[in-house]
């Protein structure tokens, strides 16, 4: 996520701060406020010293004493000396400066939505708010020293450059998945247009269903293939087999291929289904159930028994399964 930079009084913003540094006298203030998506935010300058000024930020719809009290950034004639991240009334995990490098930089987001700073952004690239400055973009860290030219004067810590590299990565891989993955349903998709065309669907397979990221055409392939083939497709194991009332019954646990988006996911997820066999007809019926015994449709794998998934199908309480009592 980048930022709006108001340019429109960020000359006029620019001028005032710069007049307080230099020319006011100590004990003179001034307030600015953030630019487009952050006007909630105030920014109160003081004169503290010769050429000195400490920056307070606030929220106006929250009031907390210690904003008052502890400053987020220095200011001087040659320089920006960012302190923190964020205000410290912030407490949603999102805002809250719980990290040291690449934090979501809520003070400093509003601070450079007002152009004061020029030639400088931000943006959040994967897992964390890079900065900016002219050429140069790094994973924000604090204290941060800025000259009023946008040109960063502090020495970058080792932590900042690999959390920037890793942030690169995480970006690269996930572009590289999707498009392994686009590449994949539009190759699958196209078998498709063509075996329906010339009536052969041999250069189709089961696996590809999973391949496939349109729910159109994977219910398509379902259905020309069924369910059972497919499952025989992909590995599996059997996790439990018991025979009730003359029903034959499979706790199958398989690893489906999952559509990568994501680099940090797995290659597989898991998936238990509830294999039964008619005694009568001898059809196969595969159902899916979760993973989970206790009703949760998680990855945790605590389905075990052929019981307990009877029991979820059947509803019954604090998974136990009753066999049903035949009336007379």
């Amino acid at each position: 996520m980048s930022i709006y930079i108001d340019k429109t009084h960020s000359l006029d913003k620019r001028d005032k701060l710069r007049d307080l540094v230099i020319n006011k006298k100590i004990g003179d203030s001034l307030s600015l406020y953030a630019g487009y998506g952050y006007k909630h935010l105030v920014f109160h300058c003081i004169k503290m010293g010769k050429k000195t000024v400490n920056v307070y930020g606030y929220d106006r719809g929250w009031y907390n004493r210690i904003d008052h009290k502890v400053p987020v950034m220095k200011i001087t004639k040659d320089h920006f000396t960012f302190i923190a991240g964020s205000f410290s009334h912030v407490t949603h995990d999102r805002y809250r400066h719980d990290r040291e490098i690449g934090h979501w930089s809520y003070t400093f987001r509003g601070f450079l939505s007002m152009g004061i700073i020029p030639y400088a952004g931000l943006r959040y690239l994967r897992k964390g708010t890079l900065i900016n400055f002219s050429d140069k973009e790094i994973a924000t860290f604090y204290p941060m020293k800025v000259s009023w030219d946008g040109e960063l004067l502090s020495r970058i810590p080792k932590k900042a450059k690999d959390f920037t590299e890793s942030c690169y990565k995480e970006d690269r891989d996930t572009k590289n998945a999707a498009a392994r993955s686009n590449y994949g349903n539009t190759r699958v998709v196209r078998l498709m247009k063509e075996a329906k065309i010339i009536g052969n669907w041999d250069k189709v397979k089961p696996m590809d269903v999973f391949s496939l990221t349109n729910v159109t055409k994977r219910t398509e392939l379902i259905e020309h293939f069924g369910m059972e083939t497919i499952l025989e497709s992909v590995p599996n194991m059997r996790v439990d087999k018991d025979e009730i009332d003359g029903r034959k019954y499979e706790l199958l646990r398989f690893s489906f291929p999952r559509s990568r988006r994501n680099p940090l996911e797995s290659e597989t997820v898991p998936a238990t289904y509830l294999k039964m066999i008619n005694p009568s007809t001898g059809e196969t019926c595969v159902e899916g159930v979760p993973n989970n015994a206790k009703n949760s449709w998680s990855n945790d794998v605590t389905m075990n028994t052929v019981k307990e998934a009877l029991a979820w199908r059947d509803g019954d309480p604090d998974n136990i399964y009753l066999e049903p009592v035949a009336l007379t």
